[in-house]
C-alpha cells in the first residue's frame, strides 16, 4: 500500500507539470503583505445604510448553504457584517481539475449611505480526505506564493482557482447590492 501511494504521489507530481504554471496576479495589500480583495463601492446615493446593510444580509443568506455558521458578527448599527467562509480548490491532472482542499478566508461587509467597501483576507489552504487518503493542509496562502518548493506548480493551481472563485463571488456580491431587497419591499400576495 506504501508503495501504491508514493507510485502516486510520483505520479501526481510528474502530472501536476501539466497545470498552471504561474503564479496568479493576486491582489498583496502592501500594509499588511496580505492577500486582499477589498474595493469601495458607491451606489445611488439615495441608498441608505440600511437598506444596503438588507441587501448585504440578504446576499449572505442567499451566497452560503449556512450563513448562520458563516457569520461571525453582524452589526446593523455601525453597518458591519463579518464572515468566515470557504472555497473549494483544485489541482489539475491529465487535464480535469480535482479537489484539493478548501482555501479558508474572512469577508467583511460594511455600509454607509450610499455606499459600502467589502474586503476578502485571512486565506489559509486546508486539506481535505480525499478517496486516497487526506491531501495535506498547506497554510497561509501569502507562503503559496513563490514559494521555491517542488510544490509550486500544484500551489499556482489551488491559488488559481482560489482568486477564480473569489472574483465571481465578488461579481455576484456587486449584482446583489445594486438590486433592491426583497426584505424591504412591498409585495402583493
Amino acid at each position: 500500500m506504501r508503495t501504491f501511494t508514493l507510485f502516486l504521489f510520483f505520479l501526481l507530481s510528474f502530472m501536476l507539470s501539466f497545470g498552471q504554471k504561474e503564479t496568479p496576479n493576486l491582489p498583496i495589500d502592501s500594509s499588511t503583505n496580505k492577500i486582499t480583495y477589498a474595493e469601495v463601492i458607491n451606489v445611488d446615493s439615495l441608498t441608505s445604510k440600511q437598506e444596503l446593510y438588507s441587501r448585504a444580509r440578504e446576499w449572505f443568506a442567499k451566497t452560503y448553504n449556512s450563513s448562520k455558521e458563516v457569520l461571525q458578527m453582524e452589526d446593523k448599527e455601525s453597518g458591519k457584517i463579518i464572515g468566515k467562509a470557504l472555497i473549494q480548490v483544485y489541482y489539475k491532472m491529465l487535464g480535469m481539475d480535482h479537489e484539493h482542499g478548501y482555501i479558508n478566508y474572512t469577508i467583511t461587509i460594511a455600509v454607509k449611505d450610499g455606499k459600502y467597501k467589502y474586503e476578502i483576507t485571512d486565506l489559509h489552504h486546508k486539506g481535505q480526505f480525499v478517496q486516497d487518503g487526506m491531501s495535506p493542509s498547506y497554510g497561509l496562502c501569502e507562503n503559496m506564493i513563490n514559494s521555491g518548493t517542488s510544490r509550486q506548480k500544484l500551489y499556482n493551481y489551488c491559488l488559481y482557482t482560489a482568486d477564480k472563485g473569489i472574483k465571481n463571488l465578488i461579481i455576484d456580491l456587486k449584482s446583489a447590492m445594486n438590486i433592491k431587497s426583497i426584505i424591504n419591499t412591498k409585495e402583493n400576495w
